[in-house]
């Protein structure tokens, strides 16, 4: 009997893993519009360290590859999320027109401009790893796969946010460049 059971629950975990697809992507279904979206399953996080302000006190900014399977068309996003464990007190109100995102590589620069507005389908959702609190900033970049796929690639990797008061590059924190590759090839090899 007990031999039995380990085969039932190897067959059940077996399908599980074909359901649930690649561990780098997450796929979900948006109720709201019918659109399905795939999300990198882990984000790439950057820091700058700000003891200007006070001690341990660090910017953060999240970037987080997404595509969104609009009816049969892929678009391809980089969601950044843009916040600080300074009090904000001693932060200056950020422009609501700024948010351009540079993205050093290699020695390569890429440059990014945000759209005018966060798509609805990747505004406020848990999956796109968003801090827990609510004082973060969002905005998304249209991007390309090649790019992506450079990006996850780079072995130096930083980023600024040239139109802040301070820019001083935000370094590598969280290492997601293993499930940003997974996640580009999932899209390279999905089915047309």
């Amino acid at each position: 009997m007990g031999f039995r059971v380990l085969l039932t629950l190897a067959a059940m975990m077996t399908l599980a893993a074909c359901v649930s697809g690649p561990a780098d992507v997450r796929e979900i279904l948006d109720e709201n519009t019918g659109n399905t979206f795939f999300v990198a399953a882990k984000p790439l996080m950057f820091a700058r360290e700000r003891t200007d302000v006070a001690a341990h006190a660090r910017d953060y900014a999240t970037l987080v590859a997404v595509a969104v399977d609009e009816s049969g068309k892929f678009n391809h996003y980089l969601v950044m999320h843009r916040w600080s464990t300074v009090d904000r007190r001693m932060l200056p109100a950020p422009n609501a027109n700024a948010g351009e995102l540079l993205i050093l590589a290699e020695g390569r620069r890429i440059e990014l401009s945000p759209l005018e507005e966060v798509p609805v389908t990747l505004s406020s959702r848990p999956e796109l790893h968003g801090p827990k609190h609510s004082d973060a900033i969002t905005r998304a970049y249209k991007i390309d796969l090649p790019t992506l796929r450079f990006i996850a690639a780079s072995t130096r990797l930083a980023v600024r946010l040239p139109q802040e008061p301070l820019d001083v590059p935000f370094q590598l924190w969280a290492d997601g460049r293993a499930a940003l590759a997974g996640f580009v090839e999932a899209q390279t090899t999905r089915p047309k």
